[in-house]
């Protein structure tokens, strides 16, 4: 309805983490190369053993900050390129309508869910109070409207159906929301980055992150794994965490972490509890990696289980995840052309999040007829080049490639893609040190993909050892 309560629940990265008023989680190129050596800076990002759903103690005790306006890359799992046109793009109105949930993205999803049960219901308290009943007459009853940024949408679906939040929620939209998890989070957390990511990155965040317990609850709970068995099988199968070099706890953590929604919702469909409108919505027909390959010591991740089927996504999230478990198809799921970076930044998308604010039916995205797909680094080093390729695109499309700054103010390297004879198109870009937004668009169709790079120093990668 129009005088329900908006809340933003942004994902990973999607909140500031503040020690003594300072953003400690701010992976610059400086901010990696301090991260390899024991450090007050590495202390404070990690979180002590055992934490489980609990809140972190002495240094690691962050602050939550404000929302991240601008680009944010975690080399091998995910990127974004901030919130402000999210922000702005929504123009909901009186600005008390709208709240933005920040939180410690590295804690348990139930730890937040818990902070957001708090949150909500001080905010829509203040709404009631607050909402002008001439101009809302029908305002007896207003609920909450939940828009979630990628494992935000995780963090809602616990409040919901674990903590009573079905009771005074209207609708949830879910942007790339990784629902039954991401294979991803495989690679990320055994250190396995792929894209030439240089080992000692990918070995010094692994043991950092592999601490957060929000990223052990984003593994796949579908069947992710391929071995000798002729189909996949789950993470929590004989033998396959130790193949990967996945701590059981963790794996254990994250299927009961599903088990526990699953579970809670059944019993509030049983006992006739309030519904809400579920509205999914996500990237598609990006090469995504899907699962993984066990076959004795040899590991690989895949973008396919089968020499025919393309399981496609936004190149982070897979579409059987982006879809809930409960909707059972993904015909269900409102499908963009755009990378999970920039899922929430896109015109289409912002339009359909107004409609949803609006409480009125989502127009389905229109596909153009000259969408590619892009691979990209989410890591480079300064100096070197890194490759950009179009797989499958049409040379009609005339792509160019180029970086921006964070502020957009400054441009590099725009470049033309050539066929590169396979079928598709590709570049290369080099770039100094910082965090870029790479653009690959076509201005003869009006179509295109951003994304974020990190571009480390190459002094800072030769003066450490591996």
């Amino acid at each position: 309805m129009r005088h329900d309560l908006v809340v933003i629940v942004p994902g990973i990265m999607g909140t500031s983490l503040l020690h003594e008023g300072r953003d400690v989680w701010n992976l610059t190129p400086e901010a990696l190369a301090g991260l390899l050596r024991p450090s007050k800076l590495r202390r404070r990002l990690m979180l002590q053993e055992g934490i489980e759903d609990g809140d972190p103690e002495g240094e690691s005790a962050l602050t939550p900050g404000d929302t991240i306006e601008a680009p944010r890359v975690l080399p091998g799992l995910v990127s974004h390129l901030g919130y402000r046109d999210l922000l702005k793009g929504l123009d909901i109105q009186p600005p008390e309508r709208l709240a933005v949930f920040r939180y410690d993205w590295r804690l348990s999803n139930r730890n937040s869910a818990e902070k957001l049960r708090a949150f909500v219901e001080r905010r829509l308290a203040r709404w009631r109070e607050r909402i002008d009943r001439d101009r809302h007459p029908d305002a007896d009853d207003p609920k909450v409207v939940f828009l979630c940024r990628s494992m935000g949408g995780l963090v809602v679906k616990y409040y919901l159906e674990c903590l009573g939040g079905r009771e005074i929620t209207r609708t949830v939209a879910t942007l790339g929301t990784p629902h039954q998890g991401s294979a991803k989070a495989i690679r990320f957390l055994t250190g396995r980055f792929g894209h030439g990511t240089p080992r000692w990155i990918s070995e010094s965040l692994a043991e950092i992150c592999g601490s957060f317990p929000s990223l052990g609850q984003l593994l796949p709970s579908y069947r992710a794994v391929v071995t000798e068995s002729p189909r996949p099988r789950p993470l929590n199968a004989t033998g396959i965490a130790d193949a990967l070099s996945l701590p059981t706890a963790t794996v254990e953590d994250m299927f009961r972490f599903h088990e526990q929604i699953r579970n809670a919702r059944s019993r509030n469909d049983q006992a006739e509890k309030p519904g809400y409108r579920l509205v999914p919505l996500g990237g598609h027909g990006l090469r995504t990696v899907h699962g993984v390959s066990v076959v004795g010591d040899r590991i690989r991740f895949l973008h396919a289980f089968d020499d025919t089927r393309d399981w496609q996504g936004d190149s982070t999230v897979p579409t059987i995840s982006a879809t809930p478990a409960e909707l059972e198809s993904t015909v269900y799921t409102h499908w963009f052309p755009f990378r999970h970076a920039t899922l929430a930044n896109e015109g289409p998308v912002l339009a359909a999040l107004r409609e949803i604010c609006q409480s009125v039916e989502v127009r389905k995205y229109l596909a153009s007829d000259a969408e590619f797909a892009v691979d990209l680094p989410d890591l480079a080093v300064a100096g070197e080049p890194m490759e950009i390729t179009t797989p499958d695109a049409d040379p009609a499309l005339a792509l160019r490639a180029r970086l921006l700054s964070p502020d957009g103010r400054q441009t590099l390297a725009d470049e033309p893609l050539q066929p590169d004879g396979q079928g598709g198109l590709r570049c290369e870009l080099r770039a100094p040190a910082g965090l870029w937004t790479l653009e690959v668009r076509s201005r003869k169709h009006g179509v295109g993909h951003r994304d974020a790079v990190l571009v480390t120093g190459a002094d800072a990668a030769a003066s450490v050892s591996p």
